[in-house]
């Protein structure tokens, strides 16, 4: 059985979902049509930042998964934090997930902008860098045309609804077979 560890904030906890309808248990759903058998922890915590990830990360981390996707990024650009912190935080992660020899897998947050364009660029290029100097590969965004669309979200306009998670499923599937077929 391959574990996939989904390490994030509300958008991956599924927040204002049932279990079964958070991202972690349809990815789980979508691995296992494809006849992997695989199993999805869910390690999202809404409200969480890269900051709040690195420090719970440990205990997730001794499930041994074989990969991890690293979602963060929603609550820090909401919260303006430094993005040299936030780029500090994601690199400790990636770090961590692969001294057990995980793979990893990032993502970012491209759809959610902050009304300072040049935060806003400096916030977003970290993820290409991360993924450039890190070498691993990178999901621009999360949660692509998600944010604002009545029909993929609940009625903050931010949180996806179930057809939201169903398109952050079918957005990453890609990159997650990428990676699990490199490792079969």
């Amino acid at each position: 059985m391959i574990t996939i560890l989904a390490l994030g904030d509300s958008l991956t906890a599924g927040y204002g979902l049932l279990p079964e309808d958070s991202f972690a248990s349809r990815l789980e759903r979508a691995l296992g049509d494809e006849g992997r058998d695989v199993a999805v922890i869910n390690g999202g915590v809404s409200g969480d930042t890269a900051h709040d990830g690195l420090y719970r990360l440990d205990p997730l981390l001794e499930r041994n998964p074989d990969l991890v996707i690293v979602e963060f990024g929603a609550n820090d650009i909401y919260q303006r934090l430094p993005e040299d912190e936030v780029m500090d935080n994601l690199e400790m992660i990636i770090d961590k997930c692969r001294a057990i020899g995980a793979e990893v897998l990032l993502t970012g947050v491209l759809s959610l902008r902050d009304p300072d364009q040049e935060y806003n660029t400096r916030f977003h290029d970290i993820y290409q860098e991360l993924s450039r100097t890190k070498q691993i590969p990178l999901v621009p965004d999360f949660i692509p045309g998600i944010p604002g669309n009545p029909d993929l979200t609940l009625p903050d306009g931010i949180h996806p609804n179930v057809a939201g998670v169903d398109v952050i499923v079918d957005n990453i599937l890609p990159a997650v077979r990428l990676l699990l077929d490199k490792n079969s």
